[in-house]
């Protein structure tokens, strides 16, 4: 018998070109031991991505109950996703939603996943006490947010949302309402001097981070400060390399990831957010402890003394609960981006809106001159219970474009559903907010821009789970009322001095699904002055 060289050989022999055939065909035969070790190598790995989380076979029996499409076993659907682009991936989720009655599962490298647009099926998993673990899709944010209160589970996240939920009592926010109107007329000063097509969010943004920074962390940002656009712009970064790495099963893997451009750009990003948040944090520890020594902190209401601010708490509990500097960071990162990102990517969406349906932006606009006639003044806590329909007009943006489009969690326990089908423990669970809050059960014509849906009238019949645009349940928003307000103040000092024209149209804009919701291209309004 010939061997494999001995064929080379001969075939060689006959051909004139016998030198090349002789030099490729060695080549090829000293590729093959390091294509069998690829091989071998990344059969290794889809084992070890797996071996955490392999579900047992009680697991795959109940799941494979579950209505989803056809793909192949472990693998399923994870190769399908990783060939889209992030803006099409809503598009291929509502073709599902839409076959399989509003939830469906899949499997993604040897994990169960369940996908869900029904309230029904939302509300039972909202709901529930014991599953509350976080998804392990958010591990890509570690590094960034490490273990706060929207990445921890079980006994510290039960012991850490105890803790911070005094921090936004009602009388705090209503402290917070002098700050949020000054930051505001700055934007609108802003926008008043933008010449033609302006991008609201990087205005809209800045104003929100001096919000939270001087809120929540007690600090005020200069104006000038480069540092304020270079975070900004490192969240942005941060927020698509974390959603790429849950889409990629590959890179989900720490080694893998990290032989990437991806994680070096990635690390000076997070490098960025730390020193930006400890920088806050160093100045408020330093004004802090001064107040301590002048008497002059903002202490609880017992002592007739303002209540201090999110980080003042934090530092207070610093003795008292051994709260470490990574502890207190880790909180400070978490609220500095739920505080700033959220508000302004919904608000960017909202002057769409409201520039697409200037009947609407009218009828908000009249609700204003109503309670401030043609005023400037601050926003009060009085005028804000008056904002009936701008409170409709905002709730209508937020369901068309929620800015946290999504929420993840893993099942310790089975979840049994209302059609008789069980959700089995160890699947993750996605609950789809965007596509929930267009699902046709719960909305009529639910792409059309209709505040009205949000009137008294119309609200009483809903399902309290059809619209969570702050999540619902033990783990909803702990900042939800903050946000409101913050939004509230902003929209009626911005509607009072602007009239906003549409230049992006909803209908032409695809988005993206990463921790917010971010529009592929960017959102462009036109501003005139009201007077």
């Amino acid at each position: 018998r010939l061997h494999v060289g001995q064929i080379i050989h001969l075939v060689a022999i006959s051909n004139p070109y016998n030198h090349i055939i002789i030099a490729c065909s060695s080549i090829m035969i000293e590729l093959i031991p390091i294509l069998l070790a690829g091989a071998l190598c990344f059969l290794v790995y889809l084992v070890t991505y797996a071996q955490t989380s392999i579900p047992s076979w009680r697991t795959i029996r109940m799941f494979n109950k579950l209505p989803g499409p056809e793909a192949p076993f472990f693998i399923g659907s994870a190769f399908e996703l990783m060939r889209l682009e992030l803006e099409d991936i809503i598009s291929w989720m509502k073709e599902r939603f839409d076959a399989h009655g509003g939830s469906f599962g899949l499997w993604m490298m040897g994990n169960p996943v369940f996908l869900i647009a029904d309230a029904e099926v939302a509300e039972v998993i909202l709901t529930s006490s014991k599953n509350i673990d976080k998804g392990s899709d958010y591990k890509s944010l570690e590094r960034w947010l490490n273990n706060g209160l929207l990445l921890s589970t079980g006994d510290k996240w039960k012991q850490r949302r105890k803790m911070l939920t005094p921090s936004f009592h009602f009388k705090i926010l209503e402290d917070s309402t002098d700050c949020m109107n000054k930051n505001w007329k700055k934007v609108v000063q802003k926008f008043l001097v933008s010449k033609g097509a302006v991008e609201p969010l990087p205005i809209m943004g800045r104003g929100a981070l001096d919000i939270i920074c001087e809120t929540a962390m007690g600090t005020e940002l200069v104006e000038t400060d480069g540092r304020s656009k270079e975070y900004v712009g490192a969240v942005k970064r941060a927020t698509e390399a974390s959603v790429v790495r849950m889409l990629s099963p590959f890179l989900q893997n720490d080694i893998i990831f990290n032989l990437t451009s991806m994680s070096r750009e990635h690390k000076r990003d997070v490098h960025i957010l730390h020193e930006f948040t400890e920088k806050v944090i160093t100045k408020r520890m330093e004004a802090f402890e001064d107040e301590k020594r002048l008497e002059a902190t903002e202490y609880s209401e017992s002592d007739g003394k303002k209540r201090q601010v999110f980080l003042d708490s934090l530092l207070e509990l610093k003795k008292k609960v051994n709260l470490s500097s990574i502890d207190i960071r880790e909180e400070v990162d978490t609220f500095m981006f739920a505080g700033h990102d959220t508000t302004s990517t919904g608000l960017q969406y909202l002057l769409m809106h409201l520039g697409e349906n200037p009947d609407v932006q009218e009828k908000a606009y009249r609700e204003q001159v109503e309670i401030f006639g043609y005023s400037d003044r601050d926003v009060t806590k009085d005028d804000l219970s008056k904002m009936h329909y701008l409170d409709q007009v905002i709730k209508e943006s937020m369901r068309l474009h929620p800015p946290a489009p999504q929420i993840a969690r893993t099942l310790t326990e089975d979840a049994p559903l209302p059609n008789g089908l069980v959700i089995p423990s160890q699947t993750r669970v996605n609950i789809n907010i965007y596509h929930l809050h267009r699902n046709p059960k719960y909305w009529d014509d639910p792409d059309d821009f209709k505040p009205e849906r949000f009137s008294l009238e119309e609200s009483k019949n809903r399902h309290p789970y059809s619209y969570i645009p702050f999540s619902a349940g033990p783990r909803n928003c702990i900042g939800q009322k903050f946000a409101m307000l913050e939004m509230k103040i902003g929209v009626s000092t911005i509607l009072r001095s602007c009239k906003i024209s549409a230049v992006t149209k909803s209908a032409d804009l695809k988005n993206k699904m990463l921790i917010v919701l971010v529009p592929s291209t960017p959102i462009k309004v036109e501003i005139s002055p009201r007077n």
